[in-house]
């Protein structure tokens, strides 16, 4: 069955997918994304099928798969670190930053008055200086 299609990568959400698929069109691979936009529409539907299915033809699957192996550190989307604008203080410099989260807070009292009004914000503040921003 030379010239068919063959699975080297299976993904969990649609952005890592797609960051590989470019990886592989980079090093001038073919390739497709398979339930692409069924996870896309419905993530909860990952699991089901079996994620987001990264083929390439036969004749490619090893080199992609050298390509994709080679610094899978590129492909993972990575953690944030507490998603900090800068993780420093504008006014002092500070490192110590902490985040004030007043979601609860608002959901809570929009329940109480019968608003259901869903907006989340966050404020940070500076430990050192006291100093606080969005």
């Amino acid at each position: 069955m030379s010239g068919g299609l063959v699975t080297i990568a299976h993904y969990r959400d649609v952005p890592e997918a797609g960051l590989a698929k470019s990886r592989l069109e980079g090093a001038g691979i073919t390739c497709c994304l398979d339930n692409e936009y069924t996870v896309g529409a419905n993530w909860l539907y990952s699991n089901a099928v079996g994620g987001v299915k990264l083929s390439v033809r036969e004749e490619d699957a090893e080199e992609a798969k050298a390509i994709i192996e080679e610094n899978p550190e590129a492909i993972t989307s990575e953690e944030s670190e507490g998603m900090l604008p800068d993780s420093t203080c504008p006014v002092c410099g500070a490192t110590e930053i902490e985040t004030k989260n007043y979601t609860r807070k608002f959901a809570a009292l929009t329940l109480l008055i019968s608003l259901p009004l869903l907006l989340f914000w966050k404020r940070y503040s500076c430990k050192g200086c006291g100093h606080q921003w969005k």
